[in-house]
């Protein structure tokens, strides 16, 4: 994409780093930036991140989750997260991301700048899903789902109707419908009814 700036294309690091001191450039990565005042759409997001380190992983997660709505920084997540299109154990050292081993149907999973990321609903899912484990699952997903407009979360409500026999289900439909109710102070756009 012509609007990325990589580091060592052609400018090297230190260069793109000077361009966003002088208010020329914003970053998105820690090797990506855009022209100032560029509004990042998901492609465009997709299209900094790096690709997945294997073609059978989804950038998932907050990854996805930055790619579908962006963040207060506009920064990508560190580290990445990525879950396997079909599940299965990933050997590893060390590494730079994370890897959920699970299932990413072909119906909850999009190509978006020729890499895999789960669909906006799943990406939710997988995101209150792990609230649960928080000190305050509460507040994380109020955090969570700060940046998710109200029409992104009436489709979540509706996906999760068809998802009743899905593992958490019931606690993920729970923690969103909760968090949705609490309107803007928990970082809800609109209260929704049910």
């Amino acid at each position: 994409m012509d609007l990325l700036h990589r580091a060592g294309e052609p400018l090297p690091r230190t260069g793109l780093l000077a361009l966003e001191r002088d208010g020329l450039l914003d970053r998105l990565t820690e090797t990506v930036w855009v022209p100032a005042g560029t509004v990042p759409d998901p492609v465009l997001r997709a299209s900094a991140l790096d690709p997945p380190p294997r073609p059978v992983f989804a950038h998932s997660h907050r990854s996805a989750a930055w790619i579908w709505w962006g963040s207060r920084t506009g920064r990508a997540p560190e580290p990445g997260e990525y879950t396997t299109t079909v599940r299965r154990r990933v050997r590893g050292g060390r590494s730079a991301h994370i890897v959920y081993e699970r299932d990413v149907p072909p119906s909850e999973r999009m190509r978006l700048a020729g890499r895999w990321v789960t669909s906006p609903e799943r990406t939710l899912f997988d995101l209150l899903r792990l609230c649960h484990d928080a000190d305050a699952p509460l507040r994380t997903a109020a955090e969570r789902l700060e940046r998710v407009p109200a029409g992104d979360r009436h489709t979540f409500v509706r996906w999760l109707d068809g998802a009743r026999r899905r593992p958490y289900a019931a606690l993920v439909r729970e923690l969103a419908l909760t968090v949705f109710a609490q309107g803007p102070a928990a970082g809800g756009a609109q209260p929704l009814t049910r």
